[in-house]
């Protein structure tokens, strides 16, 4: 694999994202090559997630995605000379041979996620904003609800994109992720049962809703993943 990228440190979480388009005859072969790698290397600090692409639209055409997580810092030292070992390219190699295409890399940061448990199933979202200073209310509004009314049927997570990614245009991203693919099918009803339950939290939403300008938001791409493994 060919490995581009960028990072800064405005934000203490960074991640970087890796894309690829593998054919249905060596799925097998990769996730194989990827698991044994970080298997046996590990990167203190530094989560390993291996996702694999459930749908998305066709000008998107990539099949796995893998991402590294972090604190600055420990991303920092992920990205040292030393990360190019012998090992790792050899790795990098033997993928190479499996690996149709590179379809896009990325790096960024995250602001808010609701829960550190693992929900494989994973919607995301990557859009737009004209407005830095309505994105951060919205970011806000996100992260106090969440807080304040917690929600066990689904997880949260939301962030910038620094550079790279599946759209050129997109500048943030979000993620609903599921426990199960039964609770991304009940997710509107959950959402509609969790309001009728909850009318604070739907009169507060309401209210923290209609002070934010939504014009500049625009949505780029849209997509979603299954948690393979996670080293």
């Amino acid at each position: 694999m060919i490995l581009v990228f960028a990072f800064s440190f405005s934000q203490t979480n960074r991640w970087s994202a890796y894309a690829v388009k593998v054919a249905p005859e060596n799925e097998e072969m990769v996730v194989k090559l990827i698991d044994d790698y970080f298997s046996n290397n590990k990167y203190e600090g530094v989560t390993v997630s291996l996702y694999a692409i459930m749908f998305t639209a066709a000008d998107l055409n990539f099949t796995h995605e893998l991402i590294f997580s972090g604190e600055a810092e420990a991303m920092a030292k992920l990205y040292s000379p030393e990360f190019g070992d012998t090992s790792w390219q050899l790795f990098s190699s033997k993928m190479n041979s499996f690996v149709d295409e590179n379809v896009f890399s990325a790096n960024g940061w995250r602001f808010y996620q609701s829960s550190e448990d693992v929900y494989p199933f994973q919607m995301v979202t990557v859009y737009s904003s004209e407005d830095n200073a309505e994105l951060r209310k919205w970011r806000m509004m996100v992260r106090d609800m969440n807080e304040k009314y917690p929600r066990d049927y689904r997880s949260f997570a939301t962030g910038g994109i620094s550079v790279g990614g599946p759209d050129s245009d997109a500048t943030a991203w979000n993620v609903t992720g599921y426990k199960t693919y039964a609770d991304y099918l009940a997710g509107w009803s959950n959402n509609r049962e969790f309001r009728e339950k909850n009318p604070k939290f739907a009169k507060e939403q309401e209210e923290r809703s209609s002070e934010i300008d939504y014009s500049g938001f625009e949505q780029e791409k849209k997509f979603m993943r299954y948690l393979v493994k996670q080293w």
